[in-house]
Formats: structure tokens, C-alpha cells, sequence
């Protein structure tokens, strides 16, 4: 019995005990991870994570169970599910699980190389990146290779199934520089689901000569200045910052700050975010989400207007609108033991007309901003954020890397300040944007 059926079996189960709906969501999962530190390899191994979780409802009241093992008895698991379901309170906002439906076929998201990989291969790769990253002054390299395959199914009682079948590739390269007690570090990383669509090399040369070139960094000052995000530091002003305010879930309980501005203009006509599940090629595309609903694309920002949220099942029954598929577990897609929650597909940010070029000349005297390891604060949009990775623009060029030295603003603010949008989009992780520039954003340093 595959695991398909062992989804069927498990909503079946629940169904006889009588609750009022089920769904089974089961994850075959196979991870290879290299963990390589200070030029050595410290942890190679090998993950195979196979399981289901089953939620049973029960007049709105959800209760959740799992197994690891396919070689227990379903019915125990189905009745802890049930337990759970008919112990807790009712729930009248929750309307109905998804019904079946016709599903999209995005490209480009298995590749059969990536699922070929071996421990070895992947230990050898890590091996001759870190070679290739000891530089002159380069202290200590880290760098971290996972390649995953999986399978995930999805059943329900108003008889939705699904399979789906996918790979991920993921690097991460830190490195760190010395000159006497002046140290400095660098990070780069991405993830696919096409082993081509990866340079391993470009990053990892990267992040050893910007953490080089960070050796030479000087503080900036404490003032009011334009600065142009680009890179990294736009996947938490973005993704983590502006997309996840608008989960549905968090605007109905009133914890987001983008609760009173639903329907209304927040930012520049410029502005534009898309929610795209289904990008060829997308790292976090797939054609439905962890409860059955088709995968899509929506406009969530539009001409600086709050257009739209993101949705599942429940929080779409309660506001009386269609999902948009962006349920998801707490542990992510391949997470079968977690609680239903929501999270964003890929995300693209509408390209605008101005090079990187223009926009550096445009500042004068300013910085770009390239990352942060610091996010917003979802209740309220204030951001605080120490820039880990910027440059000091002096006279309309890019000068001498910036170090000790804080951004600040809130992210309504920001929207409004946006002064130009970039034609070209880099990709990172599962975000596409331009850079932007925008203006009166309070800066702190030292000097």
C-alpha cells in the first residue's frame, strides 16, 4: 500500500468516528545534508522522513495527529485526531475543506540530477568550494549543501487527491576575513529546484571577496538619507516584512499592521507585488498547497494598493472568499507533522525603469543597503536593522564597504518613500525584485 492509500485509509477512519470532515497529508522526503566548518567537513548525512498528519474537524474544532511509521495501527492515530477534535470548542467560522479541482502543471520542478546526488558527490562539491574560497586574508570558510526529493499526497473527505513529486537544492556559504584583529564576514546563498539554475561557485567566490573587501569597512553617520535596497536585505523588507503582513490569519485576528489597509493605498503607483505559485522553475511553486487547493498567481499590492491577502482554507471560509492556496504546515510544505498555517508562494515585485546606475548617481550621498539578519515587526511595521552587508554611495559611486551602522523605518513609511524601481530583477530564495530606492531613512553609526 502506498502512501496515497495510507492518506485514504486515514480520512476513512476519522469519517467512521464521526466527525464532520478530514484531511490526510502525507510526506515521503528524502534530504542529504553537508555541513562543512573552517575547511572541514563536520556533518554528512543522510535524512529519509516518511509520515502523515490527519486533521479532523469536528463542528470547527480541529484536532491534529500523526505518525512517522507506517507500521502502526491507523485507527489509533485517527482516533487521537478525533479526541482532540470533539474535546476542543466549537468553531463556527470554519466553513469547508477545498473540493476537488482541476490542478495547473508548473515546469521545471524535478530535476533528476539534483535526485542522483550522493553524499559523496555533495562532500566533494563543499571540498573544492572551500578550496577555491582561501583567499588571502580568508580565515575560516563554512558552508552548508542540502539536496532534497520528495513526494507529498494529499486526501480529504470531500474527496480531493493529490501527488506531487519535486526536488530542492540549497547552499549556503559564509565566510569570514582577517587582517591582524580586524575580521569581517560574508554570506550568500540561494535554492532551486534545477541543479543548472545554481553557480556554486559565483556564490561562494562572493562571499569571500565581499568579506575581504568588509575588512576596509568604515562608519557611516547618524542621519536622515536616501538608501537603495537591493539583494538580500529585500527578502526580509518584502517577503518577511510586507508579504507576511498580509496573511489573512493575522489580519483577521487584528496582529498585523496591514489590518486597518486592506482596499487602500499604502504606497507609490510604482509599486506592484505579485504572489506567484506557479513560476516554472520556482522554488516554492508547486501545483496545490498542503490542503488540496490549486496553486496560483494574484496580485497582493497593486499600483501601491492593497489588493489582496493570502488565504487558506479556513481564514478564506471565514472572510466569505475563495483560498488562494497558500496553506501551508508550520514546518514548511514537507512538515506532515505541524498545524495548517499560511505563507506566501514565490514573490515578484514589478520591475520599474531605472538601472542600479541611475539610482546611485541619484543618491549622491547615501548607502546601498545589501542585507540584514534583523526582521520587521509584523504588529507594527517598525523595522530596526543592522546593515550586514551595504556600501557608503559618496558623490553618485559606490565607495568603502559600511560596518556598525543601523536602518531604520517603518515599513508604510517606506512604501511612500519609494522614489525608483529598477528594470532588472535578481532572484533570492523565492523572491524576484528589483532594487529600490527610497528616500528618508534614518541611518545611525558611530561616527
Amino acid at each position: 500500500m502506498d502512501l496515497l492509500e495510507y492518506c485514504k485509509k486515514l480520512v476513512d477512519e476519522t469519517l467512521k468516528l464521526g466527525v464532520d470532515a478530514s484531511d490526510a497529508y502525507g510526506v515521503d522526503a528524502k534530504t542529504i545534508k553537508i555541513e562543512l566548518e573552517k575547511g572541514a567537513i563536520k556533518t554528512a548525512k543522510i535524512i529519509h522522513d516518511v509520515g502523515i498528519g490527519i486533521r479532523a474537524i469536528f463542528k470547527g474544532s480541529m484536532g491534529y495527529s500523526y505518525t512517522a511509521s507506517l507500521d502502526v495501527d491507523l485507527s489509533d492515530i485517527a482516533q487521537k485526531a478525533v479526541k482532540a477534535a470533539k474535546a476542543g470548542y466549537p468553531d463556527p467560522d470554519f466553513k469547508d475543506l477545498p473540493r476537488p479541482s482541476k490542478y495547473p502543471n508548473p515546469q521545471r520542478l524535478y530535476d533528476s540530477k539534483i535526485a542522483s546526488l550522493t553524499p559523496e558527490e555533495l562532500i566533494d562539491l563543499c571540498s573544492s568550494l572551500a578550496k577555491k574560497a582561501e583567499m588571502d586574508k580568508v580565515y575560516s570558510v563554512n558552508i552548508t549543501i542540502e539536496s532534497s526529493i520528495f513526494k507529498c499526497f494529499i486526501v480529504n473527505s470531500n474527496g480531493v487527491e493529490g501527488v506531487e513529486e519535486g526536488t530542492y537544492l540549497s547552499l549556503g556559504a559564509y565566510v569570514t576575513a582577517k587582517d591582524g584583529t580586524n575580521m569581517s564576514s560574508s554570506y550568500e546563498g540561494d535554492a532551486v529546484r534545477i541543479l543548472s539554475d545554481l553557480d556554486p561557485e559565483k556564490l561562494v567566490l562572493k562571499a569571500a571577496e565581499d568579506a575581504i573587501k568588509g575588512l576596509n569597512a568604515k562608519h557611516y553617520k547618524t542621519t536622515r538619507t536616501s538608501v537603495i535596497l537591493a539583494e538580500k536585505v529585500l527578502l526580509t523588507i518584502i517577503a518577511e516584512g510586507l508579504v507576511s503582513a498580509l496573511n489573512a490569519d493575522l489580519v483577521q485576528r487584528g496582529r498585523s499592521y496591514m489590518t486597518p489597509k486592506i482596499n487602500t493605498k499604502i504606497g507609490v503607483d510604482e509599486l506592484t507585488i505579485i504572489n506567484d505559485g506557479l513560476i516554472d522553475g520556482g522554488l516554492l511553486t508547486r501545483r496545490f498547497d498542503v490542503e488540496g487547493t490549486p496553486k496560483q498567481r494574484h496580485a497582493l499590492i497593486e499600483k501601491g494598493i492593497v489588493k489582496g491577502l493570502l488565504h487558506n482554507s479556513y481564514t478564506a471560509g471565514k472572510a466569505g472568499v475563495e483560498s488562494t492556496g497558500n496553506a501551508t504546515r508550520s514546518g514548511g510544505d514537507l512538515d506532515f507533522r505541524g498545524q495548517v498555517t499560511i505563507a506566501s508562494s514565490n514573490i515578484i515585485v514589478e520591475i520599474g525603469d531605472w538601472s542600479l546606475n541611475e539610482m546611485i548617481q541619484e543618491v549622491k550621498d547615501g548607502l546601498l543597503i545589501l542585507n540584514t539578519y534583523d526582521t520587521p515587526n509584523i504588529a507594527t511595521g517598525d523595522l530596526s536593522a543592522m546593515i550586514t552587508h551595504g556600501y557608503i554611495i559618496e558623490k553618485g559611486e559606490v565607495t568603502t564597504p559600511v560596518k556598525q551602522t543601523l536602518f531604520a523605518i517603518n515599513l508604510l513609511d517606506l512604501v511612500k518613500n519609494i522614489k525608483a524601481i529598477g528594470k532588472e530583477r535578481a532572484k533570492y530564495f523565492n523572491l524576484y525584485s528589483p532594487p529600490i530606492l527610497v528616500s528618508d531613512v534614518q541611518v545611525s553609526s558611530k561616527a
